[in-house]
């Protein structure tokens, strides 16, 4: 085992440097601009000391993108459609939301988003009943005291927002499917009620990005398809490091 992951690490990490090395060969982006999240980390800099990443850190900020930042995403578009496909009517609002936007590549995604509510709350309700991070732990590094039990250094603590955003004191019809809660004026929900993408200063780096990927991934997927499951039989989540389905489901 010990073998197979270094052989999988040289492998990895050669592939990224030469990622990065075809990246690097190519003309800087017009007016110092940046095309994509790589030029984003290229040109970021420390604000204290000025300083941007080294090799071995832009290594570790693309691969973190690449790996961490595919799985979950895609997860959550699967519950999206799931979700969709289910529910005809709410579908068709949001085709009807995408057919209005747009959703050019040359379009500004802040200007976009702002053009599809519906769709963001979908996404923001299918994150709540199908989290991707159904758990989270973390090691206490000094003593604590958690709704009035003691926590030692070095204890392993977990937080399940699979738990939390199905808790009956925190939410009305926990298990119901309604993405009015994530309306725009609609209330916020309570801190730490509603945790997709953890909280705190641990907070997973990349969730502004996703939630912006998937809500374009999201409507331009229903402006261009009438998603239906073939098959019968309600899918059942699993917790396989993410929340994924119970088997393969064919749209």
């Amino acid at each position: 085992l010990d073998f197979g992951r270094r052989a999988f690490r040289a492998e990895w990490l050669a592939f990224i440097d030469r990622l990065i090395d075809a990246r690097q060969a190519q003309p800087p982006p017009p007016e110092g601009g940046q095309r994509d999240l790589f030029d984003l980390l290229a040109a970021a800099r420390d604000p204290e000391t000025g300083a941007g990443f080294g090799r071995a850190q832009l290594r570790d900020e693309v691969s973190t993108m690449i790996l961490a930042g595919h799985e979950t995403t895609a997860v959550a578009l699967f519950w999206c459609l799931y979700l969709a496909a289910r529910m005809p009517e709410q579908q068709e609002r949001l085709a009807a939301e995408a057919a209005a936007a747009d959703l050019s590549p040359d379009g500004a995604a802040a200007a976009v988003l702002g053009s599809l509510p519906q769709t963001r709350a979908h996404l923001d309700e299918a994150l709540r009943l199908y989290p991707p991070a159904f758990l989270i732990v973390r090691e206490a590094i000094g003593p604590d005291t958690i709704a009035g039990m003691r926590v030692a250094p070095g204890t392993v603590v977990s937080v399940a927002p699979w738990v939390l955003h199905r808790h009956r004191r925190l939410w009305r019809n926990p298990d119901g499917f309604d993405p009015g809660r994530f309306l725009p004026g609609a209330p916020p929900p309570r801190r730490f009620a509603y945790m997709p993408f953890g909280a705190g200063p641990r907070i997973c780096v990349g969730a502004r990005f996703a939630l912006t990927e998937a809500t374009l991934v999201l409507a331009r997927f229903l402006r261009a398809f009438r998603v239906e499951i073939l098959g019968r039989g309600e899918v059942v989540p699993v917790g396989r490091v993410t929340t994924q389905p119970d088997r393969t489901v064919r749209f």
